[in-house]
């Protein structure tokens, strides 16, 4: 089973209407000792305000892992048509355990125009 991850975008990028590429640092959500893992290509949702972008990583390979923080892996996202005018928002933030944990404060939002 897939493991929720959370994202941020990657420090000095210049995100705008025309943006189709960007650099997102994805961090596993649960515990396991610092490690993320393998990150799995994103789902992608577009909506007239937002796109969605929800990562999931590689299910842990060791037992039980301590929480001392785990990685953060660069991942280049390709979006299917330009950003536009809509935000960018961390799918794991709405609708999974990572809601109202602290990489979701205050509510997601990674970018606006």
């Amino acid at each position: 089973r897939d493991a929720a991850a959370t994202w941020d975008l990657a420090p000095d990028q210049s995100l705008d209407a025309e943006t189709t590429t960007f650099t997102a640092l994805v961090t596993r959500l649960d515990c396991n000792s610092g490690i993320t893992g393998e990150v799995n290509e994103p789902e992608i949702e577009f909506t007239d305000s937002e796109v969605v972008i929800t990562f999931t990583v590689s299910p842990r390979t060791r037992g039980d892992g301590d929480c001392q923080g785990n990685d953060q892996i660069r991942h280049e996202v390709d979006l299917p048509q330009a950003l536009g005018d809509r935000a960018l928002v961390d799918g794991q933030c709405a609708a999974s355990e990572a809601d109202g944990t602290e990489p979701c404060r205050p509510d997601g939002v990674r970018y606006t125009p």
